[in-house]
């Protein structure tokens, strides 16, 4: 019982303040009188103390009156006691080994420069008068509230995807995905029927044909869809597209699609091929103004700059202005000097040469003319020439010498006529009056029998196409002697002139794409034949697995098998839709063909009346060469009887290199390498005094 109320007035004691609450709360109740409560001075309440006791079963209340002192044991005391001394392990004497020092290290001075910089005045970045100037920002405007409108949907009609719609996806997947441009080709054949479809077939059949090497067929197409569309967005789609395939297309085209360029402002300026067209054009139809904005396009890295120069030369000559035109020639010359076989050197070459020779810059000339390539067909042209060249250079003996070059049997072949009125000339500025008329009987024997040729073919054929044909017969046969009643040279420099053979090769082309479309229907006939083997395995694999009882395999199989049918399906279809459409290309191939053979017919027949031409004046001039040489030859007799002297002055203004140069009485066999370096063994034997011949004549 001690132990009961000694916690039970801790408790009250420790937690008073707690208690406090619900004593509070048992006076409001009314559970306890209100003289239970005794307030102190501090105003801090006091309660009565009561213990409750159990005896025989029954619970006793009792008020304390007094209560007894917290009983919480006596505190525990300390006391200290004598420590022993210490006892710590002997510490180890330890021997230091004595320390070398190493000598420090030099100081290093570091030179200083004083700073004496002067400091100038502060630099005035801005002034008053600047924030002055800065102008006023207006405030902004009253931003108005949105106007807002009450949504009003309305149903839209889908418009549902039509057969042609489908049949259009199909061929874009044939040429774009699978580039299977037959199956392509035949789709878009159909769709050019639907006036809805028709133009973006025949822009999508254009590119087909493009991707199957059909270039007329290409262009035929593509122009179609320029020309026939009234939509802007097709028209210069077109445009683009013609653009950008400028090199299967007609130099004259640029006519129209240039227009086209300029009106979608279509950027040309780095297409090269395009640039180089236009300038070709523009300089047959004599617009030298858009001639020269077309090359202004073309830069140094481009590889049609070497063509370029060569029609910047031209445009320049045609000016008048022919400084600058050797200017860009020279340019063309050495950037082509590591490709020394390349045509457009040739060209260039032979073009400087003439242009030098007008100048009378015959040595510069003669230079020239030997860069002209001897693959090239203007190579023959460029060494009679060049002997001219030595002529007015009065370097008789070269003239005389690569000319006599050319009437070997290394060139027996060869039609150059010229080339002896030129050797005669050279043997009579010699006064070697005996060889000059040996030459004009060589050539009277071989030529004159021509001219009788020449008339009488010009005479019997009348048409144009007659002369085409007459090299189409040799072409077949090239052994021949003689076709028509021409010799066999004079038909090789007839068929050897580039305006002929620049038209051969686009009919040549015309050729090939004719073969290409004709492989077409081959190759679906070919298709066509694969899916029924593929139709025959699908069925017999079919009946295995029918036989087997294995489901799967019977899917597999029929899923073969209709794959099959429906390919053979497409295949005979489009075999039978491009049908029409390949006989109305192959029709127009064929009249552009025509058109072609009658451009390089008519090229023909004007390169046949030159050489005519040529050939009856140089027959012509024989005669006045005999009477030359055999007046030459009296006078210097008459010369030589009356005691004169020979000239031993030796003319070499146009020698080449020594190394290169050859003299000779010919014996044996020539090096084709050497033509053009050749000279003459004959020496000059004319007076030294030409006024003394000309006194013996009066």
């Amino acid at each position: 019982m001690k132990t009961f109320l000694n916690i039970l007035i801790g408790t009250q004691l420790v937690a008073g303040v707690a208690w406090a609450e619900p004593a509070l709360k048992v006076k409001r109740a009314g559970r306890a009188p209100a003289s239970n409560l005794k307030m102190k001075s501090s105003q801090v309440p006091t309660f009565e103390v009561y213990q409750k006791s159990n005896a025989k079963g029954q619970t006793e209340t009792r008020k304390v009156t007094t209560i007894p002192a917290l009983d919480i044991g006596s505190e525990r005391e300390v006391s200290a006691s004598s420590l022993a001394p210490l006892s710590l392990e002997k510490i180890p004497d330890v021997k230091l080994n004595g320390i070398q020092r190493r000598p420090s290290p030099e100081v290093v001075k570091l030179p200083v420069t004083p700073y004496n910089v002067v400091v100038g005045n502060p630099k005035m970045v801005t002034t008053s008068e600047a924030f002055n100037k800065i102008p006023d920002v207006k405030p902004l405007g009253d931003v108005r509230s949105p106007v807002t409108k009450e949504t009003n949907p309305q149903p839209v009609k889908i418009e549902e995807i039509q057969a042609n719609d489908y049949k259009l996806l199909q061929a874009l997947i044939f040429l774009e995905v699978q580039k299977n441009y037959e199956l392509a080709m035949a789709l878009f054949a159909e769709l050019m029927e639907d006036k809805e479809h028709r133009i973006e077939a025949l822009y999508q059949y254009a590119l087909t044909a493009k991707g199957m090497n059909l270039p007329s067929e290409f262009r035929q197409y593509m122009i179609k869809v320029a020309q026939e569309t009234k939509s802007k967005e097709w028209q210069e789609r077109a445009a683009n597209s013609l653009v950008a395939n400028i090199t299967d297309l007609k130099m004259s085209d640029i006519g129209m699609i240039d227009p086209l360029v300029n009106k979608y402002e279509i950027d040309v300026t780095k297409n090269q091929d395009y640039q180089i067209t236009r300038a070709k054009y523009y300089s047959e139809q004599g617009q030298l103004g858009l001639m020269e904005d077309a090359l202004m396009y073309i830069d140094e890295k481009s590889p049609k700059y070497p063509e370029s120069l060569l029609l910047s030369a031209l445009f320049n000559y045609r000016q008048g202005k022919v400084d600058e035109a050797v200017i860009y020639l020279d340019k063309l010359m050495a950037l082509t000097d590591g490709d020394k076989a390349a045509p457009l050197r040739s060209i260039g070459a032979l073009t400087l040469a003439r242009i030098q020779f007008q100048k009378s810059q015959y040595k510069d000339a003669f230079q020239s003319y030997l860069k002209v390539d001897k693959s090239n067909p203007l190579w023959l042209q460029a060494m009679v020439e060049q002997a001219w060249t030595q002529i007015l250079s009065e370097d008789y003996e070269g003239a005389a010498g690569n000319m006599f070059s050319l009437h070997t049997d290394f060139f027996k072949q060869a039609f150059s006529p010229e080339s002896y009125v030129v050797r005669t000339v050279g043997y009579l500025n010699l006064c070697q009056y005996g060889d000059g008329a040996q030459v004009l009987q060589e050539m009277q024997k071989r030529y004159t029998p021509w001219k009788g040729k020449l008339d009488a073919y010009s005479t019997s054929h009348k048409q144009t196409t007659a002369y085409y044909d007459t090299v189409k017969t040799w072409l077949k046969n090239s052994d021949l002697k003689e076709v028509d009643g021409l010799p066999r040279s004079f038909i090789v420099e007839l068929a050897r002139h580039p305006s002929f053979m620049t038209v051969q090769k686009q009919i040549n082309g015309y050729e090939d794409e004719t073969q290409r479309f004709n492989k077409i229907a081959l190759t679906l006939i070919k298709l066509e034949r694969s899916m029924i083997q593929k139709q025959s395995e699908a069925s017999k694999e079919m009946a295995d697995a029918k036989r087997s009882g294995s489901s799967d395999k019977v899917a597999t199989a029929e899923r073969k098998l209709l794959g099959a049918k429906i390919q053979y399906h497409i295949a005979k279809k489009a075999r039978l839709s491009i049908k029409s459409l390949r006989d109305s290309g192959l029709a127009r191939i064929e009249k552009e063909k025509n058109g072609m053979r009658d451009v390089a017919s008519s090229a023909l027949q004007r390169r046949f009346k030159e050489m005519q031409a040529n050939l009856n004046r140089v027959i012509d001039q024989n005669e006045v060469l005999k009477y030359e040489l055999f007046s030459g030859a009296g006078e210097h007799i008459r010369y030589q009887m009356a005691g004169g002297e020979v000239n031993d002055k030796e003319r070499a203004e146009l020698k080449v290199a020594d190394e290169k140069q050859l003299n000779w009485k010919f014996k044996g066999e020539i090096w084709e390498d050497e033509v053009g370096h050749y000279r003459s063994s004959l020496k000059n034997v004319c007076p030294q005094d030409q006024n003394a011949l000309a006194g013996m004549n009066e």
